[in-house]
This record gives C-alpha cells, structure tokens and sequence, in this order.
C-alpha cells in the first residue's frame, strides 16, 4: 500500500497556491488523483499513488510561493518518507523503516544525560518507547499525539526490547563496573551519575552541538510531550 499527505503552511496566499496547484495537475496527464482536506492556515492533499507523488507539481507551484512551506510524508511497502520544499527546492528529505527505532539525545554540561528518548512505531499507528535522563526512566506510548507513561514497573516483550537496544548502544550506568568508561570520563572532568552516556557518543554529540535526534514529526510530537509531561514534573 502506497499512501501520502502533502501539507503547505506559513503565512502566505494559500487560496492562490491552492488554485495554481490546480492548474498544474490539471495540465499533467500523469497527474494521480488525489482528496483535499484543507483547514484554516493550512492546506493538505492525501493521495494513494499508482507511481508516485507529483513532486513537480507542487514544486513548480512552490517557486512562486517562497513564504510557503511544502511538507510530504509518505508509506510504502514497510518504509517511510518525508521531504520538505521551499521556494522551489528540496530542502530536507528522509526516509526509514517502520520497524527502525527512531532516537534523540540531548547532553548537558559535564556530558550530563540531559535526556535520551527512543521509540518504534507499532501496527495499530502507535509509537512505544524509552525514555532517560542521568536521574530516573520510564516507559511510554504515544498515540495520535497522547502520551501515556507507563513508569519503570514490569514492560511489556515489545517495550522491553526497545529499551535494550537503546541502552545497549548509548547508555551505561553507575552500578555497572565499565572500567573504562569510567577512567575516559575521568580524564574528561565529568562526574559519574546514574546513566551515563558511553563515551563514544559523547564524541558523537559533541560534534553535532550536544544532540543528536533521528525522529520523525510523529516522534517529534511524542518527545514535546514526554519533556512537558514528565521530563519537567
């Protein structure tokens, strides 16, 4: 099954986008059909493509519309894509399996585990995930943008599993021996607290501004929630 949703946002002249989109897909005899579902300050096109998104469309009619921004987020066979347009140009494209975990680190000073979030996205449209800070954890599901925290008790398989593979590449914990990420974190001055993040990811944030993030809007929304919901508490 091949599904997409193409968005355009900002503040700009929607009715006129909206129109000269029309003519462009009108004049393309390979335009796929497609339903509109537009609100106020938005306009959304979903299709069920046979070949593929019209891309050239959209971006012809985004030269003429530089304030306005062109967001598509597609399914196909297992995978999923998202590509953005402004002014005429690609400007971010991404794409990844269903079942890949999607993940996003924040470190603070000292290399202190601000918070580490994972998540993968189930059949029934949800997301379950993990999250840490260097102090505490839990478990978390996420569905249509409401979060629901879980806490630290028994995880389900499926949770559990998540967890591991996130832990398993980034974390270590004080109660561990890790001789030598504790002497690497010796010679970098910083404390050891509860969770810590392996040095080798240390270096990994370091260059990228102390974060890291792989998520998609649907993770996005998902991490908005946890820091506001339980990240602050």
């Amino acid at each position: 099954m091949f599904t997409a949703v193409v968005r355009i946002t900002g503040a700009g002249r929607l009715d006129d986008f909206r129109e000269r989109l029309r003519r462009l897909m009108v004049r393309d005899e390979d335009a796929e059909d497609y339903t509109e579902h537009h609100a106020a300050g938005a306009l959304e096109y979903r299709f069920a493509p046979r070949r593929g998104i019209p891309f050239p469309a959209f971006t012809a009619a985004s030269v003429d519309f530089p304030e306005l921004r062109v967001e598509a987020e597609w399914e196909r066979d297992g995978e999923r894509g998202r590509a953005v347009i402004e002014n005429g140009q690609l400007v971010e494209q991404t794409s990844r399996r269903l079942d890949d975990a999607q993940v996003d680190v924040r470190a603070g000073d000292q290399g202190r585990l601000e918070l580490g979030l994972t998540c993968t996205a189930q059949p029934d449209g949800s997301l379950i995930g993990y999250a840490v800070t260097d102090a505490r954890h839990t478990y978390w599901r996420c569905r249509n943008g409401v979060l629901d925290l879980l806490g630290t008790g028994e995880p389900d398989a499926a949770l559990e599993e998540v967890a591991f593979r996130f832990v398993e590449e980034w974390i270590w914990y004080d109660e561990e021996q890790a001789a030598l990420e504790r002497v690497r974190y010796a010679n970098y001055g910083y404390p050891v607290r509860g969770a810590n993040l392996k040095s080798e990811k240390l270096a990994l944030l370091r260059a990228n501004g102390g974060s890291y993030s792989s998520l998609d809007q649907e993770g996005k929304t998902a991490r908005e929630a946890i820091v506001t919901q339980w990240l602050k508490q």
